[in-house]
């Protein structure tokens, strides 16, 4: 879990820390091309049709079994097979449609159409060999080669950005340039994975076959997945398509969905460890320690999520522009990112939850929450967007999350675990809720009381108090903490 948290705080990291660069270096219209290429990925993205999520679970139930190696390679190889050719599908019809896209859906006052059109041609080349990554890296969790997966994550991410970075301040500091650095190290990425995935299947006699029985054998599970990511898109996706028609306040909106992405690339780890268990406990019907997993890994969500979440919220102004350097992105930013993140918590805190009705086997429950979800999203984004903006359509991410925990949560339980609910909020939710925002609201007081000048050093040396503070009251920190220290004597 270490390694992989290691590694998605890796890629938040560069991510947020390069935004100032590039946009100092590109522009702030420049930089929206790019979010804008991270949403149409993101909407593209369901057009996987729950293959990929498929894999892990089906390759974690051949993990309990023995004598399964002839359809674990049938599987991950008829699965790549469907999404190169999805992959190579869409990515034709990004490049035959980036004229009109260019032309007649982003609006641009710096750049010029051709330079967006050529950008866009790119970006169906990038995502052509960037969207059979998810089969590869469904599998190596399904076999539990996380670590792998990891350093894999690490080294790429590392080679895309700050490769980037070099061709941008020593060649050409253009946006076309950066999406030629992008197709470039994808092309590597996902010819490394496949190598990597084939190479711990560790059978190498036997050869692979596209198989129709595979397919049927996930067939159910996998539609619905895709039932489900179709109507999750309306949740995740279709604000930023939205918002992507201007694309400064695309800049905008992105900024903050890229700040709250750090909170959830920090619990990916757990995700993608909880997953792959939860389903072989469920499998072999060992309800007692899909519990104990269960509450343990809620209990951790919520350790990692409140503190980092209410600290965004309260210092969110100070760190913009601290971050950014730039006084009117700070200021256009700031409304966004507050909503944007506590929507962003409470979407964290059905992670579990949700993982648990697929570890089940249930795909209809997720199907139907997210149906009634977009029924209440999209009007409502239409409305708030048009009235107000990109704060409009943040706020649209909080109510819909917040009505997802406040209903699904209890419903879930109900199901699947009879008389845990009170248990959750009690043992698993409580307490961080409660420490993590007494000490936020706190530190804000005293920064505001006793820090006048926006310093870096003052700030950071103030949450790092807090931050040990954090560590001493909560229970499960400081077991840890204790045990760290301990360590560091011996």
């Amino acid at each position: 879990m270490i390694i992989i948290l290691l590694s998605r705080i890796w890629g938040a990291a560069l991510s947020i820390l390069l935004v100032p660069i590039y946009v100092k270096l590109l522009g702030v219209e420049s930089y929206g091309l790019i979010a804008f290429y991270a949403t149409l990925s993101g909407a593209l993205a369901i057009l996987d049709v729950g293959l990929s999520a498929s894999v892990i679970r089906q390759v974690a139930i051949y993990k309990t079994q023995t004598n399964k190696e002839q359809q674990l390679k049938n599987l991950i190889f008829t699965v790549e097979v469907i999404n190169w050719i999805i992959a190579i599908v869409l990515g034709i019809s990004i490049v035959l449609l980036a004229n009109p896209i260019a032309v007649n859906w982003v609006k641009a006052v710096h750049i010029e159409p051709i330079t967006i059109q050529h950008c866009i041609m790119l970006m169906g080349v990038v995502f052509a060999f960037q969207f059979p990554v998810s089969v590869y890296d469904g599998a190596l969790v399904g076999l539990q080669q996380q670590n792998a997966n990891a350093i894999l994550n690490i080294i790429f991410t590392t080679l895309k950005a700050l490769g980037a970075l070099l061709i941008l301040f020593f060649f050409k500091p253009t946006i076309v340039s950066y999406f030629i650095w992008q197709v470039a190290i994808t092309i590597l990425y996902t010819f490394a994975m496949r190598i990597f995935v084939y190479k711990k299947v560790n059978a190498p006699l036997i050869k692979s076959a596209f198989s129709v029985i595979e397919l049927k054998t996930i067939w159910r599970f996998a539609a619905g997945i895709a039932a489900t990511a179709v109507v999750t898109f309306f949740i995740t996706q279709i604000d930023k398509i939205i918002v992507s028609r201007n694309l400064e306040q695309l800049s905008y909106y992105s900024l903050a969905f890229l700040l709250a992405s750090g909170i959830t690339a920090i619990v990916t780890p757990l995700q993608t460890i909880i997953y792959p268990k939860l389903t072989q406990l469920a499998a072999t019907q060992n309800q007692t320690a899909l519990v104990e997993l269960y509450h343990k890994s809620c209990k951790w969500i919520s350790i990692i999520v409140f503190p980092i979440g209410f600290t965004l919220i309260v210092f969110a102004k100070d760190i913009l522009m601290l971050w950014t350097k730039n006084e009117t992105l700070t200021n256009n930013t700031t409304p966004i990112l507050q909503v944007v993140i506590a929507g962003t918590i409470f979407n964290c805190l059905m992670i579990v939850p949700y993982y648990l009705t697929l570890a089940k086997g249930n795909t209809k429950y997720g199907l139907y929450q997210n149906i009634i979800a977009a029924i209440i999203l999209v009007p409502l984004l239409l409305i708030w967007y048009k009235n107000y903006g990109a704060l409009g359509a943040s706020y649209v991410w909080l109510v819909v999350n917040l009505g997802i925990v406040l209903i699904s949560i209890p419903l879930i339980h109900f199901f699947y675990l009879k008389n845990e609910i009170w248990n959750w909020f009690k043992k698993d939710v409580c307490i961080p809720l409660i420490v993590a925002g007494v000490l936020a609201i706190g530190a804000k007081y005293l920064k505001t009381q006793f820090i006048s000048n926006n310093s870096i050093f003052a700030l950071a040396i103030l949450l790092f108090v807090v931050s040990i503070i954090y560590l001493l009251v909560v229970p499960e920190t400081n077991t840890y903490f204790k045990k760290l220290i301990l360590i560091f004597k011996k």
